[in-house]
C-alpha cells in the first residue's frame, strides 16, 4: 500500500511540528514492515547488497535518522538474530524459547531469561519480507511506526502532547534490550505509543548517545500528537527549550555579600 495525499499532509504536517516544537537534532524515522520487495522504493538501500555489511535494526533505524537515508533490511541483510526473530524472518528454535540466549547476560536463571524473551514484541513467523526505515521527510509510503530520538525534555515533550486529551499516564515497558522490538514493532501490534530507554546493542550498533531516549508511536495518532504538541506549547507550561525562570536574586559567596556591605557603607553610588 502506497502513500496517499492524505498520508502525505499528514507526515509533513508532523515533520513540521517535530521541527518547530522540539527542535531535534536528528532525523523521526517512518518505518514500514514490508510483505513483498515491490512495495520498497528503488532508491532503498540493501545493507548486503548495497553497502557489503549486514546491520541490526537498530542500526538501519540510526542511519535513517542521522545520514537521511532510506534503508530496506530483510533477513539477507540483518546481522542480528534477536531483532530478525522480532520481525518474523527467522524461526524461535527451543533454544531461543527457553531462555538460553538471555540466561547469564540478562537473567539469572534460564526461567527468568524465557520470561524475558516471550515478553519481547514479535511479528508473526514468515509474514513479512523485511522492514524499510526513512527520514519522516523522505518517506514515500505510509509508515506502520513512527521512531524519535531526543533527549529526555523533548521526549516528555510528546508524552505530554500525547496526554493532553486523553489524561492519565503513559505506560512506557522496560526490557533494557532488543529496543528495535519496542521501538518499530510495539506501537503498530499494540496501537499504542511508548517512551524507550534505549538498550545496549542500540548504544552499540546504533551508536545512541548516553543523553538520548525514545519515542515511537503508530502512524494512526499522528494528527493526535500534532494537536497535542501545539495545545500544550500554546497554554505555556510545557516548551521546549523549558522555559527557565530567571526573575530572582542569586546567592554569592559571604566575600562577595561582606564586600556589598562595604560599598553600602561607604556610601558611594558612584
Amino acid at each position: 500500500m502506497g502513500e496517499t495525499d492524505s498520508d502525505a499532509t499528514s507526515l509533513q504536517r508532523f515533520d513540521e511540528a517535530l521541527t518547530r516544537f522540539l527542535r531535534l537534532s536528528s532525523f523521526p524515522v517512518a518505518a514500514r514492515f514490508v510483505r513483498d520487495w515491490d512495495e520498497v522504493p528503488e532508491r532503498a538501500k540493501r545493507p548486503a547488497r548495497d553497502l557489503g555489511n549486514r546491520f541490526t535494526t537498530c542500526q538501519a533505524i540510526s542511519m535513517a535518522r542521522r545520514f537521511g537515508w532510506v534503508l530496506a533490511l530483510g533477513r539477507e541483510d540483518s546481522s542480528c538474530v534477536l531483532g530478525a526473530m522480532s520481525l518474523g524472518l527467522e524461526k524461535r528454535l527451543p533454544q531461543y524459547t527457553q531462555g538460553n540466549l538471555c540466561v547469564d547476560l540478562y537473567t539469572e536463571s534460564l526461567e527468568a531469561g524465557r520470561l524475558s524473551e516471550e515478553s519481547v514484541p514479535k511479528l508473526p513467523d514468515g509474514v513479512y519480507r523485511g522492514v524499510l526505515v526513512a527520514p519522516l521527510s523522505r518517506a514515500s509510503f505510509e509508515p506502520d511506526s513512527i521512531v524519535i530520538y531526543g533527549n529526555s525534555a523533548q521526549i516528555m515533550r510528546l508524552g505530554q502532547a500525547y496526554l493532553w486529551k486523553r489524561g492519565g499516564t503513559l505506560d512506557s515497558p522496560f526490557r533494557g534490550r532488543i529496543d528495535c522490538a519496542d521501538l518499530a514493532i510495539a506501537p503498530f501490534t499494540s496501537g499504542k505509543p511508548q517512551m524507550i530507554v534505549p538498550c545496549t546493542g542500540d548504544r552499540i550498533f546504533g551508536q545512541v548517545q548516553d543523553h538520548e531516549v525514545a519515542f515511537s508511536l503508530p502512524y494512526g495518532l499522528v494528527d493526535e500528537l500534532i494537536e497535542g504538541l501545539t495545545a500544550t506549547h500554546r497554554a505555556g507550561a510545557a516548551r521546549y527549550p523549558v522555559t527557565n525562570y530567571l526573575n530572582y536574586t542569586g546567592a554569592f559567596p559571604p566575600s562577595y555579600d561582606a564586600y556589598r556591605e562595604l560599598l553600602d557603607d561607604d556610601g558611594d553610588e558612584g
